[in-house]
């Protein structure tokens, strides 16, 4: 279990995103144009969220547990794992990363969701990681 929301969600169905970068760049300096950027996500929204009992391989797991006096409510996004998010965040959103793949016009970049992403409960979290990817 991943305490905050599975590590396996998938945002396949996500659609990429072009993002306009011209104003990180002067003439010809594409190095300055941010390699990954923070993207907030509201996981219920997501095609594969489901909530509610789940039977995984013969073992039903209980639809509410309470962790140091914090109610998680039984999630699934679709893969065969058993996660868990907190109840009082289900309507909030979490973090995960977008990166660069190809430009697409004048200052316009394609940027998309990894087939594994990383998931963040916070912004600043996410943005440290995203920082980190981008000085490297």
């Amino acid at each position: 279990m991943y305490e905050y929301a599975s590590r396996n969600v998938s945002f396949s169905d996500y659609a990429n995103e072009k993002v306009d970068v011209s104003f990180f760049s002067d003439k010809d300096k594409e190095s300055k144009i941010p390699k990954v950027f923070v993207r907030s996500i509201f996981l219920y929204k997501d095609l594969n969220f489901s909530v509610g009992k789940q039977v995984l391989d013969g073992v039903e797991f209980p639809e509410i547990i309470v962790i140091g006096g914090l109610e998680y409510a039984l999630v699934n996004y679709g893969e065969r794992e058993i996660s868990y998010l907190k109840t009082d965040a289900m309507d909030k959103p979490v973090y995960t990363l977008i990166y660069r793949t190809i430009r697409v016009i004048n200052g316009v970049y394609l940027y998309c969701y990894p087939l594994k992403p990383e998931i963040f409960e916070t912004e600043e979290a996410a943005q440290a990681k995203a920082d980190e990817l981008n000085n490297t």
